[in-house]
């Protein structure tokens, strides 16, 4: 109860502005499409207005906003490809910006495989978390509860101690690195969840059905029922099942976003498929000829940022693949799924298991890889797949297998430079996967 309310304290303290814009998005109703779409399209037309009045890239296209509620004369814009944002980056910022101080770059993450540069605003940072505290009350969830983060960090693999975190302390959360497990280090995480007993679990979806598996398997007997927030990758049917099994028939519900754009899409409890977070993004579903799908049809996700003023990404091709999940013409407020990211993990000699974000974190941040694939064939052989971007350095490559071998230790490690990685039939790439048998 006390760290509970010096949660509380902290976020209206130091997270006020978070705060307040998730006290004003909660007020409204997921479920209704037609009022969200409304308040949606004020926030896309701010937007569009600011591009098109002071963006060189959009100020070029002459566009009609006076027909703005025509979603056909919205399609006139071009989508916003990654190798348009690295080719034109310099044109796709607001130059009348005037709170420089208030903007910060990142490189995009998530499991597109093709890392790119881009800026972000402050602003655009409270709505991601705002919206991702909404998701959490959206499935009854206290967001100052205690909770538990499987989660990780590269640069926390192999610390030989760990050092106290008063953010995380004075937030009311524990983080446990899940980026290398072990049967040895899941039952040393489930006893430690057992005593602590939280109330949510934030995890990487591969990691929380490793934990599972591991709590099936050995019939562990968990003293607790959290609600668990999975993220990083798609939640599939057999893996949601596994892990209620092992958390004593929990909430589980999957969560879609990025590192480009942050919040874009949650599951709601009781509801079937995924609701936009349409506080802060716009999105569509299309075709691979760029044409709006219909209900029940896949396509390619795209994605319009609703609170950068910076450097708004406006139609972007994330890289994801998705399925409509409503009649709306204008966009779409719900999706049925998310099917195209695709993670795994790698196994080691020593029975050690190291998840694909390992992996995908040493090459996201590689200006000169454009894509990549990593597959073990063996346990003693991987193979990997590099697409060049045209600033390939064959040193950045050395840095990452030397990290790559640092970990797995013995193992041949196979090259092989592409000029594309191939899809699955569902349209994914496998960015990380073992040939083994689990």
């Amino acid at each position: 109860m006390i760290r509970k309310t010096l949660s509380l304290c902290y976020k209206s303290i130091f997270n006020s502005r978070q705060l307040k814009l998730y006290n004003q998005i909660r007020k409204r109703d997921i479920l209704d499409l037609h009022e969200n779409l409304k308040y949606q399209k004020e926030k896309l037309f701010v937007i569009l207005q600011i591009a098109c009045e002071n963006i060189a890239f959009y100020k070029q296209l002459r566009l009609d906003l006076v027909n703005f509620s025509s979603y056909e004369n919205f399609q006139k814009i071009p989508c916003m490809t990654k190798d348009c944002i690295r080719q034109q980056s310099d044109s796709l910022l607001n130059k009348e910006y005037e709170n420089l101080t208030n903007i910060f770059k990142n490189t995009s993450g998530g499991s597109t495989g093709e890392p790119i540069g881009f800026y972000q605003t402050k602003l655009q940072a409270h709505h991601g978390m705002g919206n991702y505290w909404f998701s959490l009350f959206l499935n009854k969830i206290d967001i100052n509860e205690k909770s538990i983060n499987l989660w990780g960090a590269q640069r926390d693999m192999h610390a030989d101690k760990t050092s106290f975190n008063f953010k995380s302390y004075f937030n009311n959360v524990i983080v446990l690195n899940t980026f290398v497990l072990s049967d040895e280090i899941i039952n040393s995480y489930v006893q430690r969840m057992n005593s602590i007993k939280p109330a949510f679990i934030k995890a990487y979806v591969h990691s929380i059905y490793e934990v599972a598996k591991f709590i099936n398997k050995n019939n562990i007997v968990l003293e607790f029922t959290p609600v668990i927030h999975c993220t990083t990758g798609p939640l599939y049917p057999e893996m949601k099942m596994e892990i209620k099994k092992a958390f004593n028939n929990a909430h589980v519900y999957n969560f879609y976003g990025s590192r480009e754009v942050s919040a874009i899409a949650t599951e709601v409890c009781n509801e079937k498929g995924l609701f936009v977070m349409y506080d802060n993004v716009f999105v569509e579903i299309l075709d691979d000829n760029d044409k709006p799908v219909k209900k029940g049809e896949e396509g390619n996700i795209v994605i319009t940022t609703l609170n950068n003023d910076y450097m708004p990404l406006i139609r972007y091709k994330i890289g994801d693949r998705g399925i409509k999940g409503d009649d709306i013409e204008f966009g779409t407020l719900k999706l049925d799924n998310v099917t195209g990211r695709t993670l795994g993990v790698i196994h080691k000699k020593d029975k050690t298991r190291v998840d694909g974000q390992f992996f995908t974190t040493l090459f996201f941040n590689k200006e000169g890889i454009k894509n990549f694939q990593i597959i073990q064939k063996s346990i003693d052989k991987i193979e990997i797949k590099i697409v060049k971007a045209e600033k390939f350095i064959n040193a950045e490559l050395e840095d990452a297998l030397f990290k790559i071998k640092d970990e797995l230790g013995e193992i041949d490690i196979d090259v092989e430079f592409k000029d594309k990685i191939d899809l699955t039939a569902t349209g994914k790439i496998m960015y990380v996967y073992s040939e083994l048998n689990n």
